[in-house]
């Protein structure tokens, strides 16, 4: 059931509390967020570490997203913060 609902339906569950939506958002998107962080820093502790980052990030700001951009683009930009963050370091 879960592959079948949208990203749109999950944010909106998730948004209005329903953990198990936010856990399918987390399950449908952890490898693309830790290959990505892995593709820049070329460490897997560093990219676990970013993507666990990057999901609480979404957590926080999940009823500021819009729709105004698909949703993987902007959980890339905030992959992509958490991974200039951990280079800044």
């Amino acid at each position: 059931m879960a592959a079948t609902l949208t990203d749109e339906t999950l944010i909106q569950q998730a948004v209005a509390g329903r953990q198990s939506a936010f856990a399918m958002l987390v399950k449908r998107y952890e490898k693309y967020v830790f290959t990505l962080a892995l593709r820049f820093v070329k460490n897997r502790e560093d990219a676990h570490e970013i993507a666990q980052d990057s999901f609480l990030r979404m957590f926080r700001y999940l009823a500021d997203f819009r729709g105004e951009c698909k949703f993987t683009t902007w959980l890339y930009t905030i992959t992509l913060n958490r991974v200039r963050n951990q280079i800044r370091r």
